[in-house]
């Protein structure tokens, strides 16, 4: 097993989902919300953006690129934890800070599961 310390964002998405396979479902769809939730309310957005160097119009880019993804392939992705670490979190692509952001905002604020919320809080939290 690969030392916590070591693991990239693929390592940690594929751990999440192997110690929590039920979550994923909902973690899914909790995206997918806020996906549409961003065009939706594109002007709202973009009037009270305030996220660093990162523009709203780059953030909606990654949400849009991410909810493809999961339309895709949502299917495997919920079977297989292989498919959705490697899915959604390629190595070169900046959706992963979307995604992230997703996944720690979910367990902050959705998900009833204590357990997953630790977990969450030990891989993805400085």
């Amino acid at each position: 097993m690969t030392a916590l310390s070591n693991l990239n964002n693929i390592g940690k998405a594929k751990l999440l989902h192997e110690l929590f396979p039920d979550e994923i479902p909902q973690l899914l769809d909790h995206i997918k919300d806020v996906c549409a939730d961003l065009k939706a309310n594109k002007e709202a957005y973009q009037s009270t953006w305030n996220f660093g160097l990162m523009t709203f119009d780059m953030w909606l880019s990654l949400a849009e690129k991410t909810e493809t993804l999961i339309n895709r392939h949502r299917t495997h992705m919920i079977k297989s934890s292989k498919t959705f670490s490697e899915q959604l979190f390629h190595a070169y692509d900046y959706t992963v800070l979307f995604i992230n952001d997703r996944i720690v905002k979910y367990a902050e604020g959705k998900s009833e599961n204590s357990k997953f919320k630790q977990a969450v809080a030990l891989l993805y939290n400085p």
